[in-house]
């Protein structure tokens, strides 16, 4: 997404990496070569890692100690990568709403940012500054050398509401220019990315009579196109710096090589 300014945080896209998740943990199987294509695509459409999204069945706390961790280690990422946009990373949640809620729907997003304290206590040297209960998850144990201050009384445990702040101006319209949904999103079991795909991912889109340069501004259309078809050294950044341009008068070259590879005249 793009960090900065008024605007604050726009979400462009939504990754998903590869998970292996239960109702209670959220684990996350990194592929460097993945997540090394993805920077770079980002970076060459001119956008950053803003936050974490989470998704969870209903439940009646906020966090997990273990959620915090991954959200912190990624929060911790984006500031190495940008000081200054990293500041405004966010964590995101989408959850079930509950029985008694005034709230719409079905279910809600919330948005959360954690503090500097907690971005300390995890990225402490030798490691972060206290782990998962065993029996709880809610519950953090500290380390041996360590202590939590709770309402200025030493604790050895803690739930992680003092560690993160609720955002709630999250509601501002926003148009990214890049497509949500369309192409089959990567890493989801039940969507599958082959020619086959992308070729009735285009001749829908061109049925539509869509331009070229909307149809070809899919995130996930990219990363395939990166990681099958064009080079990510030469092609990629050209294609990338004209979608982010705008400019729709210079994709020709493109189209023809990308439908000539789905198998459309």
């Amino acid at each position: 997404g793009g960090a900065g300014g008024e605007e604050g945080v726009e979400v462009h896209a939504i990754y998903e990496p590869r998970q292996s998740c239960s109702s209670d943990e959220a684990l996350i199987e990194v592929d460097q070569a993945e997540k090394a294509r993805l920077d770079a695509i980002a970076g060459m459409l001119g956008l950053v890692q803003v936050g974490v999204m989470l998704a969870h069945p209903a439940r009646e706390y906020a966090f997990s100690v273990n959620e915090i961790l991954l959200a912190a280690t990624l929060h911790a990422e984006a500031l190495r990568k940008d000081p200054e946009k990293g500041k405004l990373f966010v964590t995101m949640k989408a959850r079930p709403v509950l029985s008694g809620e005034e709230i719409d729907g079905v279910a809600t997003m919330e948005a959360y940012q954690l503090t500097d304290q907690a971005l300390a206590l995890c990225g402490r040297e030798g490691g972060p500054a206290f782990t998962q209960s065993k029996s709880d998850c809610r519950v953090a144990k500290v380390a041996k050398d360590c202590c939590f201050i709770i309402d200025k009384k030493e604790s050895k445990k803690s739930t992680m509401e003092p560690f993160v702040a609720r955002v709630f101006d999250i509601a501002r319209p926003f148009k990214s220019p890049l497509q949500v949904g369309g192409f089959p999103i990567a890493n989801r079991p039940t969507e599958v990315q082959n020619v086959g795909t992308m070729g009735l991912y285009l001749r829908q889109r061109k049925q539509r009579g869509e331009p070229f340069l909307q149809t070809v501004s899919d995130l996930h259309l990219l990363l395939f196109l990166g990681s099958n078809l064009l080079d990510m050294a030469v092609d990629m950044p050209v294609l990338c710096s004209k979608i982010a341009e705008g400019k729709a008068a210079e994709l020709e070259g493109f189209q023809m090589m990308i439908n000539c590879y789905a198998g459309i005249d």
